[in-house]
Order: structure tokens, then sequence, then C-alpha cells
């Protein structure tokens, strides 16, 4: 699968977090509710591997001028809670 011409595989998001520190990500999954985008990530263990042992996290995605992804915390919790829903029935499916 990919985003903007991207495999989902090759990309990496760096988490930061308000102390300081951050958390590299691979994405899951890319899939799109009610006209927006989301990634669902898991921790990288080392360079490329998921860590399924991990919880997902929903991310809304957007694309720059380049086709890069910018990853957002989604605030609202009814639109957190649509994606998450869409999300578990798409994991349920496979």
């Amino acid at each position: 699968m990919e985003f903007m011409g991207k495999k989902l595989e090759d990309i990496v998001v760096t988490l930061p977090y308000e102390d300081g520190t951050s958390m590299d990500c691979g994405v899951y999954s890319y899939f799109e509710v009610n006209h927006k985008k989301y990634f669902a990530l898991l921790p990288l263990i080392g360079e490329k591997q998921l860590d399924y042992s991990q919880s997902y996290m929903l991310y809304e995605v957007e694309e720059d001028d380049e086709n890069n992804p910018i990853v957002m915390y989604i605030e609202d919790d009814i639109e957190y809670a649509i994606a998450a829903q869409y999300f578990s029935n798409q994991l349920s499916k496979k």
C-alpha cells in the first residue's frame, strides 16, 4: 500500500514528546474516513520492524507541498472514536 507515492513500509514517523524525547514509528495502515486521512502507527524495533506487541496509535495525516506526510494528533474525541471504530473493523476483516 502507498501514501502519496511512498510505500508505507518506507515511512518513518518521529513522534516528539513534551519531555524532549521522541519515538520512531512505522505505518501499519493508511485509511480514509469522512474525507480525512489517517495512519495507524506502531513503534519500531530497530530501523524498520514494527513492534506488534505494542498498541496501535491513530493520527490524522495530511501531505505537504512535496507529498510528505504531516502527522497530527486527533484532538476531537468523536473524530477519534469514528477513526478507531473504522480501523478496528478493518483489523477484524484481516
